[in-house]
């Protein structure tokens, strides 16, 4: 994949940023500051820290109403999460800003074809009645596939549900990246991650005769002897793999962690 020089910015505070820009500072009522990676950031104040503490308290798990296709798993979506704490946020008077600190547009070419991808960063202010207050790596960064103004819309949603599940340590059920299935290769990282592609219902898997590679799966995994083996045959499968049935995955999946862990175990 080639990533051209292309690059559209929205407008001249896309720049980069200047020393003074990351050691800006910014001070509560007592003046005081620290140190925090390569900026100075103010302490937060006390009515701040009230009232996201108050907010933890009450805050329950947040409904998950969407579901992942290809992963199978269930997810809260970013209405789910302002749904969860739009209005305890209202009760105890904070509010949070998000600003909009960069904007790209980076052409990618790959064969052929020309694909536009946002690269957007997103920073946060807090503010109570009487306090305000942000820090200089206080942000978010979002990758999208442009497909449309939506695009963009979505990028500053998702950043503010990563903020505020983050903030408030709200479960969400979005998967782990450490729950995902790895690989040393960007091109076996692709195919274990599914390509994309729908998986079958567990009649088509019937009917295509994709009962008979499940079974094989499992036989090469039941069989493995070691977890470079075992690591092989998920990449081997992974393009199958991505496409079975969801219960049939899952199976999979149950059988290669097992397999993993008492590998890992034994070698521990």
């Amino acid at each position: 994949m080639e990533l051209t020089s292309n690059v559209e910015r929205s407008s001249d505070h896309d720049d980069a940023t200047t020393a003074d820009d990351s050691s800006r500072a910014v001070r509560n009522s007592d003046g005081g500051t620290r140190t925090c990676g390569n900026g100075r950031v103010a302490p937060m104040p006390a009515s701040i820290v009230r009232a996201i503490s108050a907010i933890k308290a009450t805050v329950e798990a947040v409904k998950k109403s969407q579901k992942n296709p290809h992963g199978n798993y269930l997810f809260s979506s970013t209405d789910d999460v302002y749904a969860a704490v739009a209005r305890k946020m209202g009760e105890v008077g904070y509010h949070i800003h998000t600003f909009e600190e960069k904007c790209e547009v980076v052409r990618v070419e790959k064969d052929g074809k020309t694909a536009q991808w946002l690269h957007a960063v997103f920073s946060f202010m807090h503010a109570t009645e009487t306090d305000t207050w942000s820090a200089p790596n206080d942000q978010r960064t979002v990758y999208a596939l442009i497909t449309g103004p939506q695009s963009f819309q979505s990028a500053q949603s998702f950043a503010e549900k990563a903020y505020l599940r983050s903030l408030f340590k709200l479960p969400s059920g979005d998967m782990d990246l450490d729950a995902m299935p790895q690989s040393e290769f960007e091109e076996d990282q692709i195919a274990l991650a599914g390509n994309g592609k729908k998986r079958k219902s567990s009649a088509e898997g019937k009917r295509d005769g994709s009962v008979k590679l499940f079974n094989e799966i499992r036989a090469a995994i039941s069989s493995s002897v070691n977890a470079e083996m075992l690591r092989h045959i998920r990449a081997n499968y992974a393009d199958e793999w991505a496409v079975m049935p969801p219960a049939w995955a899952n199976t999979l999946d149950d059988d290669y962690d097992v397999k993993l862990s008492a590998f890992e175990g034994a070698a521990a």
